[in-house]
C-alpha cells in the first residue's frame, strides 16, 4: 500500500497546491500560493531533521522547481512593478512536469513501502528479546585469531503479557534503527541493490514488544529452534515467529556470525558475512557442507542454553518457562539442511 507519513504528506500536498495555485482564479492565488508554499518549507525542515526517504526526494525537487514561477509574479506586484505571468500554453508543459516529478514520490512509495506486519492470531501477546552467548569450548573458525571463541546472536519470541496500546513495538530487523540500517544495507548488496532503495525496511514496526514481560501462568513453553537461509538473518521470519509465539511456544532464531549478511554484535562491532560461492560445483559442495556443520553446532549449543535457561542454570525473563523436552528446528535453505 502507499506509506507515507503525515509529514511526508503534508509535503506532497503542499507541492502540489503549489503547482495547481497558478491556475486558479487571481483573488485567491496569493493566499494560497504564500500557504503551500509555507507548508512545503516547514515539511522539508521537519523532514530534513527526521530523516528523508529517498521517494521524497522528487516530491521537494517538483516543489522547488515550481516555486520561482509561482513567487515571481507575487513578489514583483509587491514591489511595484508589473506581474508577467507566463501564457498558459507555455506554463501547461511546465505544471505537467512539475505534477509528474511530484508523482514519482508517491509511486515510489507505493513500490517501495514499509512494511507492515500481520496480527498474530494466537490468544497471546508477543515479547521479543535479543541474546548474545559465546561457546567457550568452540573456536572461531572465519577467524584467524586461537583464542577467539564462536558467538552467535539469537532473538527470541514469546508468550507475553499484554502491553498497553501505545507501547512501541519492536523494530524490524534490528534492536535499534541504526542496527536495522545496517541489516537492511547489508541484505541490499547481498541481491545487488543499493540500499537507499529499500530504506523504509528499518523503518518497520513489529507486533512484538521489546522485552516484554513474559505472561504468567507458571506453564513451560515448547521451543522452536530457526536457521535463516545462506546470507540470511533472524529476523527474516519475524511474522513466522509472532505467530507461533502467539499461540504459546518460544520461537529461537539465529543470526550466524561470517555467513549472515550482517550482525552487529553487544560491543557495537559488525560482523559481515564471509561465505561465497567460488562458482566451482566441487568446490561450492565441499565449502556449503563445512558452513551447514558450523550452522548445525550453533543450534546445538543454543539448544544447550535455552535447555540450561529452562532448568534455571541461566537467569533471565524465561528462566524455568521452557520446555526443552518439546523441541522442533526448523531453517530456511541451508538453514534447513543445518536444521
Amino acid at each position: 500500500g502507499l506509506y507515507m507519513s503525515p509529514v511526508e504528506f503534508l509535503a506532497l500536498l503542499g507541492a502540489v497546491v503549489l503547482v495547481v495555485a497558478r491556475w486558479l482564479p487571481p483573488a485567491g492565488r496569493p493566499h494560497v500560493t504564500i500557504a503551500a508554499g509555507a507548508v512545503l518549507v516547514l515539511s522539508g525542515l521537519v523532514l530534513g531533521v527526521l530523516g528523508i526517504r529517498w521517494q521524497m526526494l522528487p516530491v521537494l525537487a517538483g516543489g522547488a522547481v515550481a516555486s520561482p514561477f509561482a513567487f515571481s509574479p507575487l513578489l514583483r506586484r509587491r514591489t511595484g512593478r508589473p506581474a508577467r505571468r507566463t501564457r498558459w500554453w507555455l506554463a501547461l508543459p511546465g505544471s505537467v512536469t512539475c505534477a509528474g516529478l511530484i508523482a514519482t514520490g508517491p509511486v515510489a512509495a507505493w513500490a517501495f513501502p514499509v512494511p507492515e506486519f500481520p496480527e498474530p492470531s494466537g490468544h497471546f501477546a508477543v515479547g521479543t528479546r535479543v541474546v548474545q552467548w559465546t561457546d567457550p569450548r568452540r573456536p572461531e573458525t572465519f577467524t584467524a585469531d586461537p583464542h577467539d571463541r564462536r558467538t552467535v546472536v539469537v532473538q527470541l519470541w514469546y508468550p507475553a503479557r499484554k502491553s498497553p496500546a501505545v507501547t512501541q513495538r519492536a523494530q524490524y530487523l534490528g534492536r535499534t534503527e541504526q542496527e536495522a540500517s545496517i541489516v537492511s544495507d547489508a541484505l541490499a548488496r547481498q541481491a545487488g541493490l543499493p540500499g537507499f532503495l529499500v530504506d523504509s525496511v528499518p523503518r518497520a514496526r513489529t507486533q512484538s514488544v521489546f522485552n516484554a514481560p513474559v505472561v504468567g501462568g507458571g506453564g513451560r513453553f515448547p521451543v522452536v529452534l530457526f536457521s535463516p537461509g545462506s546470507g540470511g538473518v533472524r529476523t527474516q521470519n519475524t511474522a513466522w515467529a509472532e505467530e507461533l509465539a502467539s499461540h504459546g511456544y518460544v520461537v529461537a532464531a539465529l543470526d550466524h556470525p561470517y555467513d549472515s549478511a550482517a550482525v552487529v554484535l553487544a560491543d557495537g562491532r559488525t560482523v559481515h558475512a564471509e561465505t561465497a560461492s567460488t562458482g566451482d560445483r566441487d568446490k561450492d559442495t565441499v565449502l556449503s557442507a563445512g558452513w551447514t556443520a558450523v550452522r548445525a553446532a550453533d543450534l546445538g549449543f543454543v539448544l544447550t542454553q535455552l535447555d540450561r535457561l529452562g532448568r534455571g542454570e541461566i537467569a533471565g525473563p524465561l528462566t524455568g518457562r521452557l520446555d526443552t523436552g518439546r523441541v522442533a528446528v526448523t531453517g530456511h535453505s541451508m538453514g534447513g539442511a543445518a536444521a
